[in-house]
């Protein structure tokens, strides 16, 4: 009997969001998406950057949205430290055809943290607040979200972080729980999860080491999270979404084909094409999947420096099940 989609605890279809990963969920992977017919209900993309002087807008992640090849609503990620930069960018992004704003507050990356933002807003709570009851100012209802992490240095910061949160009444609320401190090394903290869905009004949806529909179930039941958001685990298995909405695990078949897509878009994108350049985007990817293969498979593709030896490799009947994948790093 075919499985049930997945559920939540109170018996509401889970929503399925896929995170944001830097130079990793762009738009050749979107469109990879697309092609297999395995979508999330919505996207975030990975940040742009926010300071007193301008905000970084990469065309990679721009083109995710102007050039969306989903039907899949898109919230744009902005990693900032100050007021006045942060709703300076929001008023340009509404000429964007985009869901909402999402803050990156979990981000742990020394060079997003050195300038106060990222994971960095975790350490004062005051200020955080001043930013989320801005943005909430700023933004039209439905439209405004946030993603943050535990704390700096301790989950024992998250209720103070909470109440901060909670005062700027986002429409949607995401949490990796895990504090910046431990990177993406721990087991993540549901309880944490769970207090968030008691101390704020809106959705919250448990992101962190989602990797087959077991993870997600445990989680969703641990949680009473409103659904789950999935980054690490949707690059090295995307028919995981095809999974949770009550569909079959793939065949090696669907997953040679999610390779083989997956290097003709890379392939299309490359600014400066060349054979190396090529096989080194695709390594973005395969980072999450390596574990799939062979040992000598993997060393001969991390080592590949030719797309059709590459697309031969791919194609070896060397891959195993698919197992839980390691913790995700997503921002």
């Amino acid at each position: 009997m075919q499985p049930a989609p997945l559920m939540t605890p109170r018996r509401e279809p889970a929503i399925l969001a896929l995170a944001p990963m830097q130079n990793v969920t762009d738009l050749p992977f979107l469109r990879t998406l697309q092609r297999l017919n395995c979508l999330p209900d919505f996207i975030v993309t990975p940040y742009l950057r926010s300071s007193a002087t301008s905000c970084v807008m990469p065309d990679s992640i721009i083109r995710c949205i102007t050039e969306n090849p989903t039907s899949c609503p898109v919230w744009v990620q902005l990693a900032g430290s100050e007021v006045g930069p942060l709703l300076r960018d929001v008023e340009t992004l509404r000429k964007f055809p985009i869901a909402g704003i999402n803050l990156n507050a979990g981000c742990p990356a020394p060079l997003v943290n050195r300038r106060g933002a990222g994971a960095a807003l975790l350490k004062n709570p005051a200020h955080l607040r001043s930013i989320c009851r801005a943005m909430r100012n700023a933004i039209a209802p439905g439209c405004w979200s946030i993603k943050c992490r535990l704390g700096w240095e301790s989950a024992e910061e998250f209720p103070q972080i909470l109440e901060a949160i909670a005062d700027g009444a986002p429409d949607l609320f995401i949490v990796h729980a895990r504090t910046r401190r431990q990177l993406y090394a721990e087991i993540p903290d549901d309880a944490a999860v769970r207090l968030a869905v008691q101390r704020v009004s809106c959705p919250v949806l448990a992101n962190g080491d989602i990797s087959s529909r077991a993870d997600a179930e445990h989680r969703l039941l641990s949680t009473q999270a409103r659904g789950i958001m999935i980054g690490r685990g949707i690059v090295r298995n995307p028919y995981l979404l095809r999974e949770l909405r009550g569909g079959t695990p793939p065949s090696q078949d669907e997953m040679l084909l999610y390779y083989t897509t997956l290097l003709e878009e890379t392939g299309r994108e490359l600014s400066h094409p060349s054979p190396a350049a090529h096989c080194n985007r695709m390594k973005k990817f395969l980072a999450y999947c390596y574990r799939d293969f062979s040992p000598q498979t993997e060393y001969n593709l991390r080592r590949c420096t030719s797309p059709s030896e590459m697309e031969e490799l791919l194609l070896l009947p060397s891959r195993r099940e698919i197992n839980p994948c390691t913790p995700e790093q997503t921002h």
